[in-house]
């Protein structure tokens, strides 16, 4: 585009017309190249918007707790044979525990796996070796306690009753972690809406979210008294499970809005 400026400017250089003039060829030829230096000139361009001023951040978190009875008991169970050689004790002991596994299968709900065995020589009072001594065990779980104790009483006339603990399942803490989970963004987002409101701005924008799950505990586990096998098999198995906690996280960072 020429501007109207230099149009004028130029068009103030022609002469009058019918006139000639000495050198007018050469005075057309620089109007011409005066006017092709116009049109190629660029045209001024228009300002851009300067980057919108980033807005002010805040990292915050929130989480939601709560307090699960135990559903899940784990009852272990062992046997231990001494004597002069290695072999025959680890071939008895596996024999019984695989016995003990099949009995326990057969259990509606009740799942059974072979636990620990290890192998240590026995030493006399002189600190020579006068045998081995070998030990296994079998971890029997199961939601159905009650069931599972019963089962444990029977075992635990041929084994002995190494230790009983309780936990959650993995079913019933998966169900209350996604309801927790729900508690915990909802107590994050009052959080964000309390601070921007503190601040005095109008609302906020979540930028960045990080779920942390807490991690699974260990089995309670119950103290038992040793004792002989025909008394722990009298001895009833604790029913109280006691409780879990289950927390479910929330943090991230939130931009405030004006």
């Amino acid at each position: 585009m020429i501007l109207p400026c230099r149009r004028l400017a130029v068009l103030s250089l022609l002469p009058p017309p019918g006139a000639w003039l000495p050198g007018m060829r050469r005075t057309r030829a620089l109007l011409a190249s005066v006017l092709l230096a116009s049109v190629l000139l660029p045209a001024p361009s228009a300002a851009q918007p300067g980057p919108a001023p980033a807005l002010p951040s805040l990292s915050l978190e929130a989480s939601a707790r709560a307090v699960v009875p135990n559903d899940e008991m784990i009852v272990t169970l062992a046997v231990e044979r001494d004597g002069p050689l290695v072999g025959p004790l680890n071939d008895a002991v596996l024999t019984q525990l695989n016995e003990a596994i099949a009995q326990a299968r057969e259990v509606d709900g009740v799942r059974a796996r072979l636990g620990q065995v290890w192998t240590q020589p026995h030493h006399g009072r002189d600190g020579r070796p006068q045998g081995w001594r070998v030990r296994g065990e079998v971890v029997l779980e199961s939601t159905r306690m009650q069931l599972l104790g019963q089962l444990a009483g029977r075992l635990g006339e041929r084994l002995q009753l190494a230790g009983v603990a309780f936990r959650l399942s993995d079913e019933r803490r998966r169900a209350e972690e996604s309801r927790l989970l729900a508690e915990a963004a909802q107590a994050f987002r009052a959080r964000a809406a309390d601070a921007a409101t503190a601040f005095g701005f109008a609302g906020y924008e979540i930028r960045e979210l990080v779920l942390r799950p807490a991690g699974v505990p260990r089995p309670r586990p119950v103290a038992m008294v040793r004792s002989g096998a025909a008394e722990v098999a009298a001895a009833p198995l604790p029913a109280e499970g006691g409780d879990s906690d289950v927390v479910v996280g929330v943090s991230g960072t939130v931009a405030l809005k004006p």
